[in-house]
């Protein structure tokens, strides 16, 4: 065998094992142990893939051996592989956004082949080997980050000094960006501002029927009704007239219904990338006659398409992923932050939240943003002077907020926050209130209010809340899912805590008020030494010795007292800790 063909066998070999180890990885996760479906498709493509298939399988194979079609299964007439695939990606994309990789799997747009994207170009099969085989593809193909070879280089000494010339060129760059921070110190990347991006709600070209076309206008309105609390998304049936025509829309929402003779609804959303004309999302939903005019079962979809961290705001994010410039980039950040819990990155974003605000004053989404920010760094440190300091802002840049924009959603809500922190719920749920009749599709605004409500004593208003809040969005449940746990606990119906728990995506199984929630389930539920191992993790996550009361671990990241003590006691009660002795 020639130096060629060892070396495309051993690239080969390795790639099939990054593959299969991904693969094994990706089916033990929460994402895709909760889609069954999903993962017999990645499995199935993985495993056609592993077995030599170097073209991709066709959408009648998917279909019927991965996805449970018969036999007479007609791909021409029935998209159903290509709208799966569609879905598999979306997955892929939400797991190793979540999870820290050096080399992922990816199946390409407009293909139905699993190929490895490397985070950093893959080492060299040999010093004389040439690169070649699939990897190449997936760098041909844009899924792979590498440095090109000029043409006819040899593959020997070659590389070697293109390394040199490479770790040079970003050397060079490096200084070049930390010269421009240093000239210009509210410059916190080196790059053209980002706007907010422009939506188009439309019929698609093809299809373009007149129940599309009332659906789309249908749609379009419920964006309009006040869908997002940070508005980090535009409409383009909104903007002035001519502005349209100076700024073409980002994405288009291509909505299209066909009705059978029973009036049973086919709506078909996708959501494409104009720059490249790439569809990035996609959802299929049945909607009998009588669910028509409200279109209540799709809300959940147009909560994730533009909500403040929708799959439009993450595709802007994942296209500049460190970006922290003032206006709309920061506040993007702003959002991942708030949702992904990814702490690290808070004081970049206080600081361009800061400089957002340096270029107007009386931004209510800044301000309001900025607020939460403030009465974030409040929560563990009430007790010390730098947490009144905090609480102080917070609650003045809530009320610049409400000031500047008294009849938008996000200074209300501000304002409403301010007022719940300080003990003061009738006002808090007057604002909060009128904060949600203006956006009604706003997950974590129904998730917040929610929890606010039960912490002032009204329990049945606030679970419907919390309820609401994982209906519109459970892919970023976080607190509202928590609380919702906690409160079926209480009453007794573990099993149904346990299920909400266990629903949860990372990151948020990594917050503190999910461990403490789950080490009370698992108690309750006969796992005492499981909840008390959950218990030492919070105990390391909260940096409290072991002898540590429970309201001083608690009083770490909640803010109500009442909260802390039912908690505490849950603790107590549950087994989790042990009793305080009697006096």
């Amino acid at each position: 065998m020639d130096h060629a063909k060892a070396n495309d066998t051993q690239g080969s070999g390795e790639t099939d094992r990054i593959i299969a180890a991904e693969l094994e990885r990706l089916l033990e996760s929460p994402l895709f142990v909760r889609s069954p479906v999903l993962s017999r498709l990645l499995q199935f493509l993985v495993e056609h893939r592993l077995r030599g298939g170097r073209s991709a399988p066709k959408a009648y194979a998917i279909a019927t051996e991965a996805l449970g079609r018969s036999a007479d299964f007609d791909p021409a007439v029935d998209s159903y592989p290509r709208v799966m695939v569609g879905r598999l990606r979306t997955l892929l994309d939400r797991y190793y956004a979540d999870t820290p990789w050096i080399h992922r799997l990816r199946v390409p747009q407009g293909s139905y082949e699993v190929v490895v994207q490397h985070r950093v170009a893959p080492p060299s099969r040999s010093i004389d080997g040439a690169s070649g085989g699939d990897d190449v593809k997936a760098a041909a193909s844009g899924d792979q980050a590498g440095v090109p070879r000029a043409p006819g280089a040899a593959s020997g000494a070659a590389p070697r000094y293109g390394r040199w010339f490479v770790a040079i060129l970003l050397l060079a760059l490096a200084l070049f960006a930390l010269s421009a921070l240093r000239s210009s110190p509210d410059r916190l990347f080196v790059g053209a501002p980002m706007t907010v991006p422009l939506l188009e709600v439309s019929a698609p070209v093809s299809g373009n029927t007149p129940p599309s076309r009332a659906l789309a206008r249908a749609l379009d309105s419920k964006l309009r009704d006040g869908l997002r609390r940070f508005d980090m998304v535009d409409l383009l049936s909104v903007q002035a007239p001519g502005a349209a025509a100076a700024r073409p829309a980002d994405y288009r929402l291509d909505v299209s219904m066909v009705l059978n003779q029973q009036g049973v609804g086919q709506v078909t959303l996708v959501l494409n990338r104009v720059a490249d004309q790439r569809a990035i999302w996609s959802q299929q939903e049945r909607i009998s006659e009588d669910g028509m005019p409200q279109l209540a079962s799709i809300e959940p979809l147009i909560a994730q398409i533009a909500s403040d961290y929708g799959v439009i705001v993450r595709d802007q994010i994942q296209r500049e992923p460190d970006n922290f410039a003032a206006g709309y980039p920061c506040l993007a950040q702003f959002n991942r932050m708030r949702q992904m819990r990814n702490m690290p990155y808070a004081r970049q974003v206080e600081a361009c939240l800061r400089a957002t605000l340096k270029q107007n004053t009386r931004d209510p989404v800044a301000l309001a943003a900025l607020s939460l920010l403030r009465f974030g760094d409040w929560q563990p440190q009430r007790s010390a002077p730098a947490g009144r300091e905090a609480f102080a802002e917070g609650r003045a840049l809530a009320q610049q907020a409400y000031e500047s924009s008294p009849n938008s959603s996000a200074g209300l809500f501000a304002m409403a926050r301010a007022n719940f922190y300080a003990g003061n719920c009738l006002r808090g749920n007057t604002m909060g209130d009128a904060a949600l009749r203006q956006n009604p599709y706003d997950p974590d605004l129904n998730g917040f209010l929610g929890l606010f409500k039960i912490t002032c004593g009204q329990a049945e208003a606030g679970e419907a809340l919390l309820r609401r809040s994982l209906a519109l969005d459970p892919s970023y449940p976080g607190v509202p899912a928590v609380t919702l746990a906690f409160i079926l606990s209480q009453r007794g119906e573990q099993e149904e805590a346990r299920a909400v728990l266990d629903a949860m995506p990372s990151p948020s199984t990594m917050e503190p008020q999910y461990l403490m929630v789950r080490a009370i389930v698992l108690a309750r539920q006969g796992d005492v030494a499981g909840g008390q191992a959950e218990w030492r993790r919070l105990l390391a996550h909260t940096r409290q010795p072991a002898t540590a009361s429970p309201e001083t671990v608690l009083g770490r990241f909640l803010i109500t007292p009442t909260v802390i003590q039912r908690a505490s006691a849950a603790l107590r009660e549950s087994g989790v800790v042990a009793v305080k002795p009697a006096a």
